[in-house]
């Protein structure tokens, strides 16, 4: 019965995302207050998104990015991006999907997203390339090269894969080294950034892009020297803190929280601009989106959809049907689950498959942890997708064009690079 509740809720949630008659944080409160009223989880469970590490690094994140917002440096930056976007577009665009595919290595998606969108909004509404026509083609450079170069985050990433796995393994050699995940996963990043690069005018031109807070600090007057750099020290302490948050462990997740305090202890930022920071949509839409993928885990429906890919490669299927079956039900899943939820479930089911078949599975646990980034379809692909979604204010019939495409190219090209690299047959 549980189970039921919990798809009924999801399925409310999917088609309010998608009709979009309410805010995304709205609709994931709603979810949020189902799942009590049903007697699926209590007010504590039920609100527990709010708890969460990423949602406390990611409120304070965005209060930074306002603050960031309101010194001379950003405008000197969208200066230059004018500049630059009037005379070369498409070098814009790859100088900003570049500088995105090399912090991808060393920040949190969730942090990383709403950086980029401090400079995504410097670009202006005037001409093919603005931050409507552009969040999202972010976004998906972000999703495809997070932890891929073997630095920083992607230092780690062979390490996590192998501790969801190892203790089914008998065979070392079938076990991830440093740089295999990368020997998959870069090429499929390329290839995709080359399509967003060109097909970011499959976007919409026009949404309730929220940009109004922007465009008011540019015409106030401007900050004191002092405050600004004050800002300027804080905000590269955080970034230097992301950087190297694997060395930081746990503290990373409250460095933005402690630089927004100093920023009000000095008076950098008031407590109003604080506060209309904290609470914005997106932060709201996250945290709902957070308690509706552990709910889909606590209610069994992640072990229902793996049973399920079982039953659905029958017998002796193909190693291209094995590579390109986890490849659709991951981004699937990951659509309505964390991207950790759907690795924790999907990578341990795939190895189980691979080695009870003879099969090796380090290309399957690597198109796993890919194809679990790339879910960029919805908001609740990702508390990345959550931000752009929520502050671009799109539709989501509107941005189909360009997702529905971007995911095809990245679930062909892993699962071509994966069958080069680690084949199911060996």
């Amino acid at each position: 019965m549980q189970l039921y509740i919990v798809l009924a809720i999801l399925a409310f949630m999917i088609i309010s995302f998608v009709v979009h008659k309410f805010p995304f944080g709205v609709t994931a409160m709603i979810c949020c207050v189902l799942l009590v009223v049903t007697g699926f989880y209590t007010p504590a469970q039920a609100f527990s998104g709010f708890a969460n590490q990423n949602i406390i690094l990611l409120a304070p994140m965005f209060a930074l990015s306002a603050a960031f917002g309101k010194t001379s440096l950003l405008k000197k930056i969208q200066n230059q991006m004018v500049i630059l976007k009037g005379k070369r577009g498409y070098l814009l665009l790859a100088a900003m999907f570049a500088f995105i595919a090399v912090l991808a290595a060393f920040i949190p998606t969730t942090a990383m997203m709403t950086i980029t969108l401090m400079f995504i909004i410097a670009l202006g509404n005037t001409g093919d390339i603005t931050p409507t026509t552009i969040t999202i083609p972010a976004l998906s450079i972000l999703s495809v090269w997070c932890a891929v170069l073997p630095v920083g985050l992607g230092s780690t990433v062979f390490a996590q894969n192998n501790v969801l796995y190892e203790g089914i393994v008998t065979n070392e050699n079938q076990l991830l080294q440093f740089l295999d995940y990368a020997k998959v996963a870069v090429v499929p990043s390329i290839i995709c950034t080359i399509y967003a690069v060109f097909a970011y005018k499959l976007m919409p031109t026009k949404s309730n892009y929220n940009i109004g807070d922007v465009h008011e600090s540019k015409e106030q007057a401007a900050i004191s020297k002092r405050d600004e750099n004050i800002i300027y020290v804080v905000f590269v302490l955080v970034m230097l803190s992301l950087f190297f948050g694997t060395q930081l462990g746990n503290i990373m997740y409250v460095t933005p929280a402690i630089g927004v305090i100093v920023l009000l202890i000095t008076k950098a930022m008031s407590v109003k601009e604080t506060v209309g920071a904290l609470t914005q949509d997106a932060i709201w839409m996250a945290a709902g989106v957070l308690v509706m993928a552990n709910a889909l885990g606590d209610s069994g429906a992640g072990e229902v959809i793996g049973n399920f890919i079982l039953t659905i490669l029958g017998g002796n299927p193909s190693g291209m049907m094995v590579l390109f079956v986890f490849a659709v039900v991951t981004t699937v899943m990951t659509t309505f689950m964390s991207n950790a939820a759907t690795r924790n479930v999907l990578i341990p089911i795939a190895a189980s498959t691979c080695l009870a078949a003879g099969w090796d599975p380090r290309g399957v646990v690597c198109i796993v942890f890919f194809c679990s980034n790339i879910a960029i379809a919805f908001p609740s692909g990702s508390p990345a997708c959550g931000i752009a979604y929520g502050v671009g204010g799109y539709k989501i019939p509107q941005t189909l064009k360009y997702t529905l495409p971007f995911m095809a190219i990245a679930i062909v090209a892993v699962v071509l690079t994966a069958n080069i690299a680690f084949p199911i047959y060996g």
